[in-house]
């Protein structure tokens, strides 16, 4: 690929992901609660039935501009009602996943669909572990570096699962076959 395409090929992904960031963040943080809710009552379900924790139930509360200061909690027996109160910053990583997908070129629908999957997917499960850890271990260097290494995660992801065969290609061996 000449020098000039090849340029021009990631002045186009640069733009398009900086249209699609937007978009994509503002539709993220809309139902940004909802996904909060599930994450709680499943993580509240594994601290409960497999680490033996008092939780009677989980909560959300979305609050702050487009639901920045959304917090994350469970109910306890005895009435105590922790909570994570900065879960939109470990969860916010979603949407620029999403947009650098959708602004990659020479990606099939079918790839791009799975793509998003298998990303999304390892995003939940790294919400998810961080989210147990954080209750279990609390504000220790666990999940904390689990939480720096999921908020990575999108770029990551988008590099291994969006341009796999050509990392693949790019380290290949000769073996004189």
């Amino acid at each position: 690929m000449p020098a000039q395409t090849h340029g021009r090929t990631i002045l186009l992904l640069c733009i398009k992901f900086a249209l699609l960031a937007p978009v994509c963040l503002v539709a993220w943080l809309l139902i940004m609660p909802a996904y909060a809710w599930v994450l709680a009552h499943v993580t509240g379900a594994f601290l409960r039935f497999v680490l033996g924790k008092p939780i009677e139930g989980a909560f959300v509360n979305a609050a702050g501009l487009l639901n920045t200061g959304t917090e994350l909690g469970f109910v306890m027996t005895g009435g105590a009602r922790p909570a994570m109160r900065d879960v939109g910053h470990l969860v916010t990583n979603v949407a620029p996943f999403v947009a650098l997908v959708l602004a990659t070129d020479g990606v099939t629908i079918k790839r791009r669909l799975k793509i998003l999957g298998i990303g999304v997917g390892i995003m939940v499960l790294a919400h998810a572990l961080t989210i147990i850890l954080r209750f279990v271990a609390g504000r220790s260097v666990l999940p904390t570096a689990i939480g720096f290494l999921s908020i990575t995660l999108p770029f990551l992801l988008w590099i291994v699962l969006a341009y796999w065969d050509k990392l693949l290609a790019y380290f290949a061996v000769d073996d004189g076959s």
